[in-house]
């Protein structure tokens, strides 16, 4: 029975490295993973500090791993593969799933359908079938770590706003999945992209991964009006789930543009609405991470072309047994952190 040293949550705010027993043999439509890169993201800070997860689940939901055996029903995989995996399971057959939402599986319960435990040397997947991907022989483990989570929330946030060549675009905070929303519109033909950020090491990583203007949060509504000749943006990405930040996107949206929300407002109660003249007549939608096995590999097609690289997201490296001290890290933003690359 393979034991894995996980990272585990322990009680509001805490994790701890906790020892997490696995079946040899995998049930029907499972596979066991063995872990090769993983990583923390914001989501794991909700989970830990804001939403009612109880403690004692095993934390990590964006990883690279071997296939060390598979369940009853999974063809498509066999031990030894090496697999990219969905951060939300999907069964592949259920109604929203044969739709192509699958991030919103009803099989598995979503949105409650996040994977856990890819913060450990083991965990287990259900759905593999359909919630995995083989990693092309020719990409690194760095180069396609993120099509698990978030650079597919990043393009999709372009892809949902509907985005035209040549559109302009006002993406708000250059965290991880900001910046990947960022990379998603310079890929998708986006024309000017304005980022909005205060820390200088994401803005010059804004400015890496295709950002034209970078301007500063506190007077970002009066810029991006400038920049536009007041006539605002074409789509508005928020990107960090604060609400002034939902506010001002809204606020810098021409009529007719879209305000694109991919921001986890785990903080928040309510989101208000605005009203008056910035509310008129746009279109306001909100994604989902779109995952399976189909979206992965369109990503990592991407990525094998040559349009997009996110390895310089991974700024810091530690062992897996150093998570917790990575979720400080983390959520400190210390040492100018994006993404942590987290090995056995």
């Amino acid at each position: 029975m393979p034991v894995s040293n996980t990272c585990v949550k322990t009680g509001e705010g805490q994790v701890a490295m906790l020892q997490i027993p696995y079946p040899d043999e995998p049930g029907p439509g499972q596979a066991l993973i063995r872990t090769r890169l993983s990583t923390i993201c914001g989501s794991d800070i909700h989970v830990v500090d804001h939403l009612p997860v109880p403690a004692g689940v095993p934390m990590g939901h964006e990883a690279v791993g071997t296939v060390e055996a598979v369940g009853a029903g999974v063809t498509a995989f066999r031990p030894g593969d090496r697999v990219v995996v969905s951060c939300l399971l999907c069964c592949g057959t259920c109604r929203r799933c044969m739709e192509g939402d699958q991030q919103v599986c009803e099989t598995f319960n979503a949105p409650a359908n996040l994977l856990f435990g890819a913060q450990g040397e083991f965990f287990l997947v259900n759905g593999a079938q359909t919630s995995m991907a083989k990693v092309p022989d020719g990409l690194e483990d760095e180069q396609v770590l993120f099509v698990t989570d978030i650079m597919s929330t990043g393009f999709a946030a372009i892809e949902r706003a509907e985005l035209k060549p040549g559109d302009t675009l006002a993406i708000f905070a250059q965290g991880p999945v900001g910046l990947c929303a960022t990379a998603g519109a310079r890929t998708y033909g986006a024309g000017l992209i304005i980022a909005v950020e205060g820390i200088p090491e994401r803005a010059a990583m804004a400015k890496r991964l295709g950002a034209d203007v970078v301007v500063d949060p506190a007077n970002a509504v009066a810029e991006i009006l400038r920049l536009t000749g007041n006539r605002g943006v074409d789509v508005a990405v928020e990107a960090l789930g604060h609400e002034v930040t939902f506010q001002n996107a809204c606020a810098v949206v021409r009529n007719g543009g879209t305000v694109s929300s991919v921001g986890v407002y785990g903080g928040y109660t309510e989101l208000r609405l605005p009203t008056g003249g910035s509310f008129m007549h746009r279109k306001i939608v909100t994604t989902l991470c779109p995952v399976g096995t189909a979206r992965m590999e369109r990503l990592m097609a991407l990525i094998q072309g040559g349009r997009v690289d996110l390895r310089p997201l991974l700024t810091h490296s530690m062992k897996l047994s150093e998570t917790p001290a990575g979720y400080e890290l983390f959520r400190k933003r210390e040492g100018g952190v994006l993404k942590i690359a987290l090995r056995p």
